[in-house]
């Protein structure tokens, strides 16, 4: 990496400019999905074969799936993946609940021995901090199954397989795939996604400490882009289903809430998902463009039943399918713009969701000096989540991890690292944090020669509409049949009801993110 003493165009003083990396791409397009592992995802991918392609080149010739002695195991109950999901009642929506995601759960399902005890010293119970040093054995993941469906624990397990997501299976086995990428803190949402925004938490360890205020004077990879000179595009399909923003039809998109000082970045729009389909089809897309999933989730009521939305975020209870239609549109759109010849599309997962994977998360480099309330350095990730890239320079078969020599493997801070190169700024100069600082990037994973081909995918009959499709609302409980939420919310003409409505299905979704 060559490096200048000159700042970037328009960047502040102190901003170190390199040779951009990637020139080949013109305009990157990130999506990030939700809760969900790379076993649940991905895990039988290549399970018959080897992917074409390594990268870095001499680093193992396998794609680290699912293997066959996988296995989960608690007071007495063995449980195993099968490759699918169909032995379940609702094959597309494994698991039928909402798992744990809280970082007590995680570190549960990373540590607790199948009679659901997490290693002791003595008679006293190792202290987090030591716990966290220790390296996981992933075996607590059917224990932490929610009490009220233990039942269900063998969901947990559940492994869709590339006949039931053929869209994320086809993308992946087309383009490139890495089986070592982890989210960035063991634990919920929002603190990971403040990692792939912020490069840091600042110490939250779970959703409700994430706050406006925390985030207000922190930069955001949008910012240093801004700054670097690039143009920035925030896209968003549903507005914060968890606000509480008044009134409650005035709901702004999830990230510029919590993470604000985006919306003082220069050379960006943050605008709804309409407007990215027609510039993408004009060929006017931004530089950078992230876009945010219609939010989908919420609470089941038995193996059958659940409250809650229809996204198309992956995002359990809900359905899969018509996440699958959604990605499979988004990809077309793309394919079919006249920017693709130099477009990079990234999607990933922001954390596992307490879904199931067999590779402990590893050891690796603290953001910032800032301590989490239980005394956790976030020197740990969090669990393996799925992260594919797609563009016309990647080779078809490939399967990618981190460079050679890289401090720790890759995480959502590699994400922020490697747009930063991509922009021509040293990542060690960008003020974002120690992770960002070194993370390993994925520059190199991209060809020089641009493949030719368009590989399209065929998405299942019927998969549009699972679960009354992207924008239903489930009340069952109360009596509501599934309706498009805007018109849910639009026909109910009493503020006072809806107001009710609204903080009813918040108090049931925000801590299932």
């Amino acid at each position: 990496m060559t490096t200048t003493d000159t700042t970037a165009a328009g960047a502040e003083p102190g901003l170190r400019r390199i040779e951009p990396v990637m020139s080949q791409i013109k305009t990157i397009v990130m999506l990030m999905l939700e809760n969900r592992s790379l076993d649940t995802m991905l895990g039988w991918l290549y399970h018959n074969g080897a992917p074409a392609v390594v990268y870095p080149p001499g680093s193992s010739p396998r794609f680290d799936g699912i293997p066959s002695d996988a296995v989960n195991r608690y007071k007495g109950g063995t449980f195993m993946p099968a490759e699918g999901t169909e032995g379940f009642r609702e094959p597309c929506r494994v698991p039928s609940f909402d798992p744990n995601e809280p970082m007590e759960d995680v570190k549960y399902q990373l540590y607790a021995d199948e009679d659901g005890r997490l290693p002791e010293s003595g008679f006293a119970r190792l202290p987090d901090v030591a716990l966290w040093e220790r390296t996981p054995t992933m075996s607590g993941f059917v224990g932490n199954c929610p009490s009220e469906f233990a039942d269900l624990r063998g969901q947990l397990l559940g492994a869709y397989a590339a006949r039931e997501l053929p869209v994320m299976y086809g993308l992946a086995e087309s383009f490139a795939v890495s089986d070592r990428w982890f989210s960035s803190a063991p634990t919920q949402t929002f603190p990971n996604r403040a990692f792939s925004i912020c490069g840091t938490s600042r110490g939250a360890e779970y959703n409700k400490e994430i706050t406006v205020e925390t985030f207000a004077t922190t930069d955001t990879v949008f910012n240093l882009l801004a700054a670097a000179g690039k143009t920035w595009g925030f896209y968003w399909q549903m507005a914060n289903p968890l606000s509480t923003l008044e009134p409650v039809y005035q709901w702004e998109p999830l990230t510029s809430h919590w993470f604000p000082r985006m919306k003082e970045a220069p050379n960006g729009r943050i605008e709804k998902w309409q407007a990215f389909l027609d510039a993408a089809k004009a060929g006017e897309l931004p530089d950078f463009c992230f876009l945010e999933p219609y939010w989908g989730g919420g609470k089941a009521l038995n193996d059958r039943d659940w409250i809650g939305y229809q996204g198309n975020d992956y995002h359990p209870p809900a359905w899969v399918g018509p996440a699958e239609a959604a990605l499979d549109a988004l990809y077309n759109a793309l394919v079919d713009s006249p920017q693709w010849s130099n477009m990079l599309l990234i999607i990933t997962f922001d954390e596992h969701g307490g879904s199931w994977d067999h590779v402990p998360p590893p050891k690796t480099v603290s953001p910032d000096e800032i301590v989490g309330k239980s005394s956790f350095q976030f020197d740990r990730l969090g669990v393996r989540v799925p992260t594919i890239l797609v563009s016309p320079f990647i080779q078809k078969g490939t399967v990618f991890r981190a460079p050679e020599g890289s401090p720790h493997d890759f995480d959502h801070t590699a994400f922020i690292a490697t747009l930063l190169k991509w922009a021509g700024v040293d990542p060690s100069s960008a003020g974002m944090g120690h992770r960002v600082a070194v993370a390993p990037t994925f520059e190199g994973v991209l060809s020089s020669v641009a493949r030719t081909d368009k590989p399209r995918f065929e998405v299942p009959e019927g998969y549009a509409k699972q679960g009354g499709g992207v924008g239903a609302v489930t009340f069952d409980n109360l009596g509501v049949r599934p309706m498009n939420v805007h018109a849910f919310r639009a026909a109910v003409d009493d503020a006072e009801a809806a107001a009710e409505l609204h903080a009813r299905l918040q108090a049931l979704t925000h801590e299932s993110r």
